[in-house]
């Protein structure tokens, strides 16, 4: 896909998509655009508060809880890790091991480790971990190729 933006100093913001087939990318980039995004209510001091998936950096089960990540809070999800990485796969969401789901567009930058693991370095600061499991998976994602891939 071809990206083209123009920086414009009058007029009203604008954007063109043009597609030979209507697909669930295009439709997110429209919708987005529109600013229609999906959002997902969570817990956070005592009140249901409505968040971007894009806001957040990862999802984490603990003691049974999924729990959400962001740059200045944390914040309880009332859904699985599987229900969330299989819906927002396309907007970045990566299962990264068996209590995590990474968004690897807040990711600043990553270092391999030993046993071929992957070290995640977020935009906050936080390290999280890729297990050997996923990090195969990872590696395809970044350079482009498949994300279904599976071992």
């Amino acid at each position: 896909m071809k990206l083209t933006m123009n920086r414009i100093l009058q007029g009203e913001d604008e954007v063109i998509i043009r597609y030979r087939e209507m697909n669930a990318q295009i439709e997110l980039i429209a919708a987005l655009a529109e600013g229609k995004g999906q959002k997902i209510g969570v817990m956070w001091e005592g009140d249901t508060i409505m968040i971007s998936p894009e806001s957040i950096l990862y999802l984490e089960s603990v003691d049974g809880a999924v729990w959400a990540y962001l740059p200045d809070k944390e914040c309880r999800v009332f859904e699985s890790l599987g229900t969330l990485a299989t819906a927002w796969s396309q907007r970045g969401f990566f299962r990264c091991s068996k209590s995590m789901v990474i968004n690897i567009y807040r990711i600043e930058r990553l270092k391999s480790e030993a046993g071929n693991r992957i070290r995640a370095y977020m935009e906050n600061g936080e390290q999280v971990m890729i297990s050997r499991r996923y990090a195969k998976q990872l590696r395809g994602i970044l350079k482009g190729g498949a994300d279904d891939e599976r071992e």
